[in-house]
C-alpha cells in the first residue's frame, strides 16, 4: 500500500518579494519531509502568479480575495496535517484556529525592526529566508538551502530584445523605495548595453522620463513570468528594495540594489545573490538606521534615495 502523502499548508498572502523569498523555504520543507508530500499554498488572488512560478514545488495554490472565510471550508476538507505560517498576521492566525492543526510560525522580528528604526538597535535582523526555515526546522530537520530553486521555468521574455541588455526595475510601492529620475538616468548613461525597463501599469509615466535611444520600455506590458524571463536574460539588473530585486536574485542575475528609507539591516537584502551584485545605501551622514520598515516614511524629507544616488555616482560600479 502506498503511504499517504503528508499534507502541509504554507501561508503567505503577499507581497511579490516576500512570496518569492518563501521559495527556498518551501524547497527545504519538501526535501526534509520523509516519504510522499503535498504542499498547498494559500495566498491572495492577485499573488497567485507568483506561487504558480514555483512549479512543482507547490502542488496546489489556494487564494482569497479579502477574507479567509472564502477558503476555510475547502481547507478543512483537505485533511491537512500541518500548517506553516510564513505571514503571521490576523488572517493567518484565523486559518490556524479554524484548522486546529499543529502549526509552525515565522518570527517576523517586528520588535527588533522597531528598535532599528528608532535607532536603539544596531545588530541586523536575520535574513527572512533563514527565519522562514527556522520556523519549521526543528520539527522536520530542515536546513537553509545553499541555492535558489528553479523558478518561473516556463516563462519567456517578449520577442525582439537585444542579445545583450541590462534591466532596470522602476516600480516601487512606497516613495522611500523609488529610484529618483536622475538616478535612473545615471544608470542608463553608465550602461554599456541597452537598458530594458520593467514595471507595472502605474509606472508608465515614470518610464517616459527616460528618453534615450538605448532604452526599451516594457513597463506595463509584461506578465510576472515574462518579467522573470527578462531578468533571467539580463546581464545585470538594477532595482530598489522591491519584489523585482528579489526576483532578480532568484533568477541568478547580478543585481545592484538601491536602498532609500529602508536598509538591508531589516533582513530583506537580496538572498544568495549572484557574483557581481552590489548594495548601494545612503552615505555615512545619514547612517545605517532605516527610516521605516516599509519605506513609507522618511526622516530626511525624502532625501534618503538622493543620498543613495550620490553614493552610487561616487562609486565606480556600473
Amino acid at each position: 500500500m502506498t503511504a499517504r502523502a503528508t499534507r502541509i499548508l504554507v501561508i503567505r498572502f503577499s507581497s511579490i518579494g516576500d512570496i518569492v523569498l518563501t521559495a527556498p523555504a518551501v524547497a527545504s520543507l519538501r526535501q526534509a519531509i520523509h516519504g510522499p508530500s503535498e504542499i498547498h499554498f494559500l495566498t491572495k488572488a492577485n499573488m497567485a502568479p507568483v506561487v504558480e512560478g514555483f512549479g512543482a514545488l507547490v502542488d496546489r495554490v489556494h487564494t482569497i480575495e479579502e477574507s479567509t472565510a472564502e477558503v476555510q471550508e475547502a481547507l478543512k476538507g483537505l485533511n491537512l496535517d500541518y500548517v506553516v505560517d510564513l505571514h503571521n498576521n490576523v488572517r493567518s492566525r484565523s486559518i490556524k484556529r479554524t484548522l486546529g492543526l499543529i502549526s509552525f510560525t515565522v518570527d517576523k522580528q517586528n520588535w527588533a525592526k522597531w528598535l532599528l528604526v528608532r535607532g536603539w538597535r544596531r545588530k541586523p535582523v536575520a535574513p527572512i529566508v533563514e527565519r522562514y526555515v527556522e520556523a519549521f526546522a526543528g520539527a522536520f530537520g530542515a536546513v537553509v538551502p545553499e541555492a535558489w530553486p528553479a523558478l518561473f521555468k516556463e516563462g519567456n521574455a517578449p520577442e525582439g530584445l537585444p542579445a545583450a541588455y541590462a534591466a532596470l526595475a522602476i516600480g516601487a510601492t512606497h516613495t522611500g523605495k523609488q529610484l529618483t529620475p536622475s538616478l535612473m538616468q545615471t544608470i542608463v548613461d553608465r550602461s554599456d548595453v541597452p537598458v530594458v525597463l520593467i514595471g507595472g501599469s502605474g509606472d508608465v509615466e515614470r518610464a517616459k522620463t527616460l528618453e534615450d535611444s538605448r532604452v526599451i520600455s516594457l513597463v506595463g506590458e509584461t506578465t510576472l513570468a515574462e518579467s522573470a524571463a527578462v531578468l533571467r536574460g539580463a546581464q545585470h539588473v538594477y532595482a530598489g528594495d522591491t519584489g523585482m530585486m528579489h526576483l532578480a536574485a532568484a533568477m541568478g542575475t547580478p543585481v545592484t540594489s538601491f536602498w532609500g528609507c529602508t536598509r538591508p539591516s531589516l533582513g530583506m537584502a537580496p538572498w544568495n545573490h549572484a557574483q557581481g551584485s552590489a548594495i548601494i545605501v545612503p552615505d555615512a551622514q545619514l547612517g545605517s538606521r532605516p527610516c521605516s520598515k516599509l519605506g513609507n516614511r522618511c526622516r530626511h524629507a525624502n532625501g534618503c534615495m538622493a543620498a543613495t544616488e550620490q553614493t552610487y555616482s561616487e562609486r565606480s560600479v556600473k
